[in-house]
């Protein structure tokens, strides 16, 4: 009987062990689930972008066509200076260089290709001639004084060099021959050629070549007179006024393929 009893105690004991075991397991809090951490995207090396593809621009022939350069001459400020220009009448001329040179230049690029040397000549002919009237409007309307009119005609047909004999509104003021004009071509070309070899050299050796250029800015006045008759050097001293020594910088400007001829 004795041994009934605790074996019914035994029992008793164990449930309640048992039950307290379960209520303690109920009230722990779940364990969340084991989460793997994220692998970041796998990642495409950048591609660089794609370059669009521009189509060749027609070399400028300026340095043969009178010095039609994308930078004014006239933006030297020695010749600002010389020319006595004002802030206001300075930007109108230049802003309307800048629309004459736009102009000749669309002209230049959008030539024909497949014209002839002789048409080729022509056209670059009207297109220089055009980008001269569009400009002289624009300075006979911002110059209104007499004398500042007549110094700017004056520079700018010395900046020229051999190309203003090229110009037909001086050839026909001097009546030049086809002869004569002939040979300013010539020297034109001729000039053209010393200057793009210069070029390169001046950005090596800027001494050395403004030493050349020296040399060959100071023969320019006896080749002219060599050309012209002495009744034709008087009508051009007349028109170029005094003689003007321009910055060789202005004969060397970056801006455009090709340097401009030179000045007296």
């Amino acid at each position: 009987m004795n041994l009934i009893k605790r074996f019914v105690r035994t029992s008793a004991l164990v449930a309640v062990v048992l039950a307290v075991i379960s209520t303690a397991q109920a009230q722990q809090p779940a364990q969340p689930p084991t989460q793997q951490p994220a692998q970041p995207p796998t990642q495409q090396p950048a591609q660089p972008p794609v370059q669009p593809k521009t189509a060749p621009t027609m070399p400028q022939v300026n340095s043969m066509q009178g010095g039609i350069a994308q930078s004014p001459w006239f933006s030297n400020p020695q010749v600002r200076q010389q020319l006595k220009l004002s802030d206001e009448q300075f930007n109108n001329l230049n802003k309307a260089y800048g629309q004459a040179y736009t102009t000749y230049q669309q002209g230049v690029n959008g030539m024909d290709k497949t014209l002839t040397d002789a048409l080729r000549q022509q056209r670059m002919n009207e297109l220089q001639q055009s980008f001269y009237r569009d400009l002289g409007t624009a300075s006979t309307k911002y110059l209104t004084d007499p004398t500042q009119q007549q110094r700017y005609n004056q520079l700018y047909w010395q900046y020229q060099g051999y190309g203003a004999f090229t110009n037909p509104t001086i050839a026909e003021m001097l009546k030049l021959t086809p002869e004569q004009r002939e040979r300013f071509g010539k020297l034109q070309q001729d000039w053209s050629t010393q200057m793009g070899k210069l070029s390169p050299l001046y950005q090596t050796d800027k001494q050395q070549a403004l030493d050349q250029f020296s040399k060959l800015q100071g023969q320019s006045p006896d080749m002219i007179n060599a050309i012209l008759t002495p009744e034709q050097q008087a009508t051009w001293r007349q028109l170029a006024g005094m003689p003007f020594v321009f910055p060789p910088d202005i004969y060397f400007n970056s801006t455009q393929s090709q340097p401009k001829s030179g000045g007296e």
